[in-house]
């Protein structure tokens, strides 16, 4: 692990008798581990299907907030670390906020975006704060992918140009999509609809990186959770500021299983590492701490993240509304068209059908995916 790449997955031996696993309190890394079913070794992988390879086929998650014990006689012990559930709300101040976090955001990004870097882009305020505070990564690494003409496509050209920065667009046919899918279930090990929609470009992008000859892309992941950027936010708030405050506390400690998981298994089958600025453990820290009431304010959702990005890109980027990737690529009504095309005496299933689209698939092709 080098000094600034503050996300991890260790496993250290200890007197010869011991081996503790254990993750970043974020779980920015996947990590897996489990006994064979005759009790006769331990296996340690960032992703199951090398346990499964070795006979182990419980492959077991380290949780983040759990040091996981393996002695000598395959005896496990778990111990937990639970650090990020003690931060409390103490920052109010807006301009106050703003502004540290902006600071603190560029220093973050320029600790991570060193050396070669590809930049996953997608013209929406998170990609986009990073390109502006990203001095030290190369001009043509900038690159966003989706279906010909989509949302994303669109809104990631309009906003390059604003910034002056060169785009490479990967536009995807209906065939491609068709021809990705396998490759990205076996890659995430998951045939659930809701990640193959979200992983696939990220697959698709960093293959197009790891091509042009870089091994990390730079990703924008992680701001929604805690800066407050989904829909469902909104209807908490009306409830109780406290209702918010504990659904995004609890979203943030579970990303890593929601959605970290699938995106590095994505992009590790290109030999690519995926770097989040938004998850450094300082940032993720400070971001727990501001008030709710800063995150989504008037409606506007990750307001404080906006008045910290207004103050060094166009104010249009800053406020700018953005689609949820499986929609903004056109990835999920992709994946809708295939599953009717191929099932079409399950019309008007909806999800159902691409669930069962993805399922004969994953049979069809022999390919193993986690329960």
């Amino acid at each position: 692990m080098d000094r600034f790449h503050t996300g991890y997955a260790q496993a250290q031996a200890i007197d010869a008798r011991f081996i503790a696993l254990q993750r970043d309190d974020i779980g920015s890394r996947p990590l897996f581990y489990g006994i064979d079913d005759t009790a006769t070794h331990c296996a340690f992988a960032s992703e199951r299907k090398a346990l499964w390879a070795v006979g182990i086929e419980h492959a077991l998650r380290v949780d983040p907030r759990i040091i996981v014990i393996v002695d000598q006689h395959l005896h496990i012990a778990t111990h937990a670390k639970n650090r990020l559930e003690s931060c409390q709300e103490s920052y109010n101040d807006e301009r106050h906020v703003a502004n540290e976090l902006l600071k603190l955001l560029k220093i973050v990004t320029d600790e991570l975006a060193q050396g070669q870097m590809a930049v996953a882009f997608s013209g929406g305020l998170d990609s986009s704060l990073l390109c502006s505070l990203s001095t030290n990564v190369p001009a043509k690494c900038h690159y966003t992918t989706g279906l010909i003409d989509s949302f994303d496509i669109r809104s990631a050209r309009h906003a390059a140009r604003m910034m002056q920065i060169e785009l490479e667009a990967i536009e995807l046919t209906l065939s491609d999509v068709q021809t990705l899918v396998p490759l990205v279930m076996e890659a995430t090990e998951s045939r659930n609809p809701l990640d193959i929609a979200i992983s696939l470009p990220l697959y698709v992008l960093s293959r197009r990186a790891n091509a042009a000859g870089f091994a990390k892309v730079l990703s924008g992941q992680g701001a929604d959770e805690l800066f407050a950027g989904y829909r469902k936010y909104v209807t908490l708030l009306s409830v109780a500021p406290e209702a918010l405050r504990a659904a995004l506390r609890a979203d943030v400690l579970n990303i890593a299983k929601d959605n970290l998981e699938r995106d590095n298994l994505a992009a590790a089958a290109n030999s690519v590492d995926v770097v989040l600025p938004y998850l450094d453990p300082r940032l993720v820290a400070f971001g727990l701490r501001i008030n709710c009431a800063l995150k989504l304010k008037g409606g506007v959702s990750k307001y404080i993240l906006r008045r910290a990005a207004e103050q060094v890109m166009p104010h249009e980027l800053a406020y700018k509304q953005k689609k949820a990737m499986q929609y903004g690529t056109g990835v999920a009504g992709a994946l809708r068209t295939l599953a009717r095309n191929h099932l079409p005496y399950e019309a008007g299933k909806g999800k159902r059908t691409v669930g069962r689209y993805l399922q004969l698939l994953a049979e069809k092709h022999d390919i193993k995916v986690a329960e």
